[in-house]
């Protein structure tokens, strides 16, 4: 631990915080309860609720480490910006963040800045932060910012001309990044491949962690679960989370495995209930995304869909009334789930169905927690199905025989010491350290004076 007295200072630029609850936010917030242990006291920079779009969730407010430093700017209104096509969060704050940061940079004088994306646009404000201040500035990648939308080939889509702009754009943010850092390996070398500048010791990978205290939090503040009765004598098997838009293969292999359990065991299949929360992060969603999957597949009397998003706690105890959980993968080689972590922790027991060199995989094997299902990209989850059905099979037989497991939790939090919130903030310290003593990637710019210089 770090000698309190020494301690550096970190702005995180993360527009969207609490009380949004969406996983950028619990990143931050995660990062922000952490640092202190490790010698650095953060400042939250983001933008006022007023102007986000999702749904908020007060409840975050009370999960934030007390005496948090938050910033907050204006944006623009999406209501002024959508008409031309313009939603994202960070681009409609991208002025305002600016001037924030040209405010706070000479009068608290950070050692590093941290970008969170998404959103994404804000990592252009790194270089005028470097070039006017001298301050050096970090990089964490959540997701890509280029990635498979828009790499049909139709020009005529809004997803293609966003592909080609974050093309042109991310460049210029990478280039003299101090470092980047990314939820997952695959993410970060997908960067590199994009940045060949970028070189290897320039990149973390710096998954999320599990917070065994948010479910103090939730046991302190209980409540019902409204998606469900208990007491139904049905078997409910819960995903909570957004849809993964390469994530209907897996969907489909999933329902074909429960349509042929429900022929070949009628008894249990009487007793299935799927249910879906939260799969979409629009607060208003136009339609569901699973159901009409179900309802062609031919389960719509055993699958629910709740598609609008829930609040943090909420869908956490929901995780918890289930009977078992699901977590379900993507096409995407690299993916990477921050809700497997609150998965492992309710005791549950877990069926997981994803890429065989996803992260998650080795989670799932180290705790114990729950049934495996891998897929690759030469035999992918539609070729699964007898495992797929084998282990659904074997989940549900388990938690008929057995209640869950009071001390699950416990040993899952003792098998991933190292991928605890905190482990995780550890690996970010230590790039934040590194950051501030390395010399900074070339640009052909001297820094300005820091007192007067402008972003």
């Amino acid at each position: 631990m770090a000698d309190a007295g020494a301690a550096r200072t970190v702005i995180i630029v993360a527009p969207s915080f609490a009380p949004a609850s969406n996983p950028p936010t619990q990143r931050v917030r995660f990062f922000a309860r952490h640092l202190p242990t490790f010698g650095w006291t953060p400042i939250v920079l983001t933008v006022e609720p007023r102007y986000y779009e999702e749904r908020l969730d007060p409840e975050i407010d009370a999960l934030l480490p007390p005496g948090l430093e938050i910033v907050r700017t204006g944006a623009w209104r999406a209501g002024l910006t959508r008409p031309v096509g313009i939603g994202d969060l960070g681009l409609r704050a991208y002025p305002q963040l600016r001037a924030a940061l040209r405010a706070l940079c000479p009068v608290r004088r950070p050692d590093v800045v941290l970008f969170v994306g998404p959103p994404w646009y804000p990592f252009l404000l790194g270089p005028g932060v470097r070039r006017a201040y001298g301050i050096p500035y970090v990089l964490d990648y959540i997701d890509p910012w280029v990635n498979a939308m828009g790499a049909d080939g139709r020009w005529w889509t809004k997803a293609f001309w966003a592909r080609q702009l974050a093309l042109r754009l991310e460049p210029l943010a990478v280039r003299q990044a101090a470092h980047v850092v990314a939820v997952s390996a695959g993410t970060a070398a997908t960067v590199r491949a994009r940045c060949p500048e970028l070189t290897a010791d320039r990149c973390t990978e710096v998954p999320y962690g599990l917070e065994p205290d948010d479910f103090v939090a939730l046991r302190a503040r209980p409540r019902p679960n409204p998606f469900w009765r208990s007491d139904d004598g049905a078997f409910h098997l819960a995903y909570v989370g957004a849809m993964l838009p390469r994530g209907y293969d897996t969907l489909r292999a999933l329902f074909a495995a429960v349509a042929a359990l429900r022929r070949a065991n009628p008894d249990i299949g009487a007793r299935l209930r799927l249910h879906f929360i939260g799969t979409t992060y629009d607060p208003r969603p136009p339609r569901q995304l699973v159901w009409p999957v179900a309802d062609a597949m031919g389960l719509a009397d055993i699958v629910t869909e709740h598609a609008a998003r829930v609040p943090y706690l909420d869908a956490l105890n929901a995780m918890c009334s289930a009977d078992a959980l699901l977590a379900l993968g993507s096409s995407e080689r690299h993916y990477t789930a921050s809700k497997i972590y609150p998965s492992v922790l309710t005791g549950r027991p877990l069926l997981a169905i994803y890429h065989a060199e996803s992260s998650v995989c080795d989670v799932v094997r180290r705790t114990g927690a729950g049934v495996l299902v891998t897929y690759d990209d030469a035999h992918p989850a539609g070729d699964q199905l007898d495992r797929i059905g084998a282990a659904l099979a074997h989940v549900l037989e388990r938690r008929m025989a057995e209640a869950p497991r009071s001390g699950s939790a416990a040993r899952a939090v003792a098998a991933l010491t190292d991928f605890t919130a905190e482990s995780m903030t550890a690996r970010l310290a230590a790039v934040l350290d590194a950051s501030v003593t390395r010399p900074p990637a070339a640009s052909g710019r001297q820094p300005r004076d820091r007192s007067s210089a402008r972003v």
